[in-house]
C-alpha cells in the first residue's frame, strides 16, 4: 500500500537528524572522551527529541557556559620568601601543574585545623559567627532549614542587624526548599544581609547550565578566618549534641583555616558573587599567621576554571605515588584515566585503599560504581564500607606526605561538572591527624564482597556504561 510523501513526518525527521548532527558537531568541538561521546551517541539515538532535550539541559558544560560566567582567576604574584623544600618534590610539581593551568601559587605561613566531631565543627562555626565584625560571606551547597540551620540564620540576621556585612550565597538545586520558597529568607533581608542562588533553576533549565551545580563550600568570617570541607549547613552534618538526630549524623569533615590561603577563598567567594548579583566585591590580601611554612596549594575547579586543575593535579599524584593512596570518598566513580592511573600504581607495588560508605544516599551512584569497585579489589586494592550513616568525608593521601581535602569526591560529577574547591596540604602533623580518623572509620568498616553471580557482572558493565553523565 502506498502511504505516499508525509511532508510533516519529513520534516520531524530532517530537524532530529539536523538536531542530532549539531549536538555531534559539539560534542566533538568540546574534545570528549570517548566514552562521555558514545553515551551520549547512544542516548541522543535511542531516545529521539528526548535525547536532545537532555543533552540541551545536561550535556553542555564549559563551551557555552563561558558566554555567561567568565573564568576565575586567581592572580598568580611572584613568591617572595616561600620555597617549597627539597624533600617535598611532589608540592613542586603539583605547584608547578597548576601554575601552568593558571591556578596560583602554593601559600605559606598557613594553618589549618582538622575538626572532626560534628558538634566541635558547629561551635567553631558558630563561635567564628558570632565575633565577626566586618563581614560574614558564606557560600553553601546545602543550607536546610532545620534545628540547625535555623540557629545559624538567627546568628547571621542578628550580626546584619549590628551592621556586619552579610552576604549568603545558596545553590539553587542543593537548597531547593528555600529557592522555592525564600520567605524564611525576609528577616535577614531586612535585617540588612543579602541573599543570592547560584544558577536559578527556572531561569537556566533549558540554556544547558541547570546541570553545572555549585558545590563549593566556603565560609569566611572578616578577614582571618574561614572553613572548608564536605559538611554542608543542616543538621545531618554539624549541630549541637542535644540535636544529634537520633540515628546520628553523617560522618564528615570540616576544616578551619587562617592564612594567605584564605585569600584564594575569598577570590572565589568574590567572583561566585558578581555572576550570581552582578556585585563586585574588594579583593582581600591576608598575611602569613605561622613562622613555619606551612603549604597549602588551593584549586578551585569547575566550568568557570581554565583547563582541569584538579583532574590533572590528582593524576599527577597519583603517579607520583610511591608506596600509599588512601582515599576517601562517598561516590567512587573515577573517570577512565584515574582509574587507569590507579592500576599502574598498584602494578608499581603501590598500596591502593579506598573507604567508601557501604551505601550512600544515591543508589543510582552506588551501582554505577560497582564495576569500579570489582575492578580496584580484582588487581589488588583494599576497599572498606563504612557501616555507620552515610560516609560523606572527601580525602586522598598520597604516601603520607600530601592530602587533598575540599567539596569534590572521586567522580565525574565532581571532576569535570561541578563548581568544586579543594586544597593540597602538606602538613605532617594536619595529614597524621587525619590519617588516625581514617583509620578510626575503618574499624567501623568492613571489607567489600565481591558479588559473583554473572548476571551481576553484566548488570555492573552496562551501568558503567552510563556513568559518565551520571
Amino acid at each position: 500500500m502506498d502511504i505516499g510523501f508525509n511532508p510533516l513526518l519529513a520534516i520531524f525527521y530532517f530537524a532530529y537528524i539536523f538536531l542530532v548532527l549539531s549536538a555531534v558537531v559539539h560534542m566533538l568541538y568540546q574534545k570528549r572522551s570517548p566514552q562521555n561521546l558514545t553515551v551520549w551517541l547512544l542516548t541522543l539515538l535511542l531516545l529521539p527529541y528526548l535525547g536532545i532535550l537532555l543533552y540541551l539541559i545536561f550535556g553542555s558544560r564549559k563551551l557555552l557556559y563561558k558566554r555567561n560566567k567568565p573564568n576565575i582567576v586567581i592572580p598568580i604574584k611572584p613568591r617572595d620568601s616561600l620555597v617549597i623544600p627539597a624533600e617535598n618534590p611532589l608540592a613542586r610539581q603539583v605547584d608547578q601543574l597548576l601554575v601552568a593551568d593558571q591556578i596560583a601559587c602554593t601559600t605559606g605561613g598557613n594553618q589549618v585545623e582538622l575538626l572532626d566531631d560534628s558538634s566541635q565543627a558547629f561551635e567553631a562555626f558558630m563561635q567564628a559567627l558570632q565575633k565577626a565584625q566586618s563581614r560574614i560571606h558564606i557560600e553553601t551547597y546545602i543550607f536546610e532549614l532545620d534545628v540547625t540551620g535555623e540557629r545559624i540564620l538567627h546568628a547571621l540576621t542578628e550580626k546584619a542587624r549590628q551592621g556586619v556585612e552579610v552576604r549568603l550565597l545558596l545553590d539553587a538545586v542543593g537548597s531547593f526548599a528555600l529557592y522555592r520558597r525564600p520567605k524564611a529568607l525576609r528577616p535577614l533581608l531586612a535585617a540588612g544581609g543579602q541573599v543570592a542562588f547560584f544558577q536559578p533553576v527556572f531561569k537556566n533549565f533549558f540554556n544547558s547550565q541547570v546541570n553545572l551545580r555549585n558545590h563549593r563550600k566556603i565560609y569566611l568570617f572578616d578577614d582571618a578566618l574561614g572553613f572548608t570541607g564536605g559538611m554542608n549547613l543542616s543538621n545531618d552534618y554539624l549541630g549541637s549534641e542535644s540535636d544529634k538526630p537520633k540515628n546520628g549524623r553523617w560522618k564528615d569533615l570540616l576544616f578551619q583555616m587562617q592564612g594567605p590561603v584564605l585569600s584564594h577563598y575569598h577570590i572565589v567567594f568574590n567572583e561566585d558573587w558578581r555572576y550570581s548579583t552582578q556585585e563586585s566585591l574588594p579583593q582581600i590580601e591576608i598575611r602569613e599567621i605561622s613562622t613555619t611554612e606551612k603549604l597549602v596549594q588551593t584549586i578551585p575547579s569547575g566550568p568557570d576554571i581554565h583547563k582541569e586543575p584538579l583532574f590533572e593535579s590528582l593524576m599527577q599524584a597519583v603517579y607520583a605515588a610511591r608506596q600509599e593512596i588512601v582515599i576517601v570518598s562517598p561516590y567512587f566513580i573515577p573517570e577512565g584515566s584515574i582509574m587507569t592511573a590507579l592500576m599502574i600504581a598498584m602494578k608499581r607495588g603501590v598500596k591502593v585503599i579506598l573507604v567508601s560508605p557501604e551505601k550512600s544516599d544515591h543508589l543510582i551512584f552506588d551501582l554505577g560504581r560497582s564495576s569500579y569497585l570489582r575492578e580496584l579489589h580484582e588487581a589488588g586494592g583494599e576497599i572498606h564500607f563504612y557501616t555507620g550513616k552515610m560516609l560523606h568525608a572527601k580525602l586522598v593521601f598520597i604516601d603520607r606526605e600530601a592530602m587533598l581535602f575540599g567539596t569534590a569526591n572521586l567522580d565525574y560529577r565532581s571532576l569535570f561538572i561541578n563548581h568544586e574547591l579543594t586544597s593540597w596540604v602538606y602538613d605532617p602533623l594536619l595529614i597524621k591527624q587525619a590519617g588516625q580518623w581514617v583509620e578510626e572509620v575503618v574499624a567501623e568498616s568492613q571489607h567489600y564482597q565481591v558479588p559473583d553471580t554473572r548476571g551481576r557482572r553484566l548488570f555492573e558493565n552496562f551501568t558503567r556504561i552510563f556513568a559518565p553523565i551520571l
